[in-house]
């Protein structure tokens, strides 16, 4: 098994962004068992505000597909900041999930980190037990935020 990243390529890469958009909020939001149209609505205002918001928020951002063996399955957005990187966006597509692809993407920002000096820091939506149990094997730990959103931080 070999993860490599490579920038987005807008355009190209369109429909590999919305499949695992929408597959990945479905997920979260349990929405595949809502009745069309609600499930085709809601999913569809989740996928351009996931899309558009490290953009607009960070748009200095980096924007790469993790690829397994060479096949995409994810995406990872980051941002380096003048005092740390901020890991915007993580997201694998169901199936791929557990094979290591997710470990290894967040491992290559702890290493650029680690060269750098800075810590690595994030927001998870409390419910993702997945996803923070991951983050803690990493060596993030938590340093605030409220009761929908964790804040992490991994210090290099």
């Amino acid at each position: 098994m070999t993860v490599t990243l490579r920038p987005e390529s807008p355009g190209a890469d369109d429909a590999f962004m919305r499949r695992l958009v929408l597959e990945t909020i479905a997920v979260e939001l349990g929405a595949n068992s809502w009745p069309e149209p609600l499930r085709t609505q809601i999913l569809d205002l989740q996928y351009h505000t996931r899309r558009q918001g490290p953009g607009a928020v960070f748009p200095e951002g980096q924007s790469r597909i993790i690829l397994l063996d060479g096949e995409p399955v994810g995406w990872l957005h980051t941002a380096t900041l003048e005092d740390k990187i901020w890991l915007a966006e993580v997201m694998v597509l169901p199936e791929f999930r557990g094979r290591g692809a997710g470990r290894a993407a967040v491992g290559e920002v702890l290493a650029d980190a680690a060269r750098t000096g800075k810590p690595v820091s994030l927001s998870v939506n409390t419910t993702n037990a997945g996803a923070i149990r991951l983050y803690e094997r990493l060596g993030f730990r938590r340093i605030g935020g409220t009761e929908v959103q964790h804040e992490m931080e991994a210090r290099p």
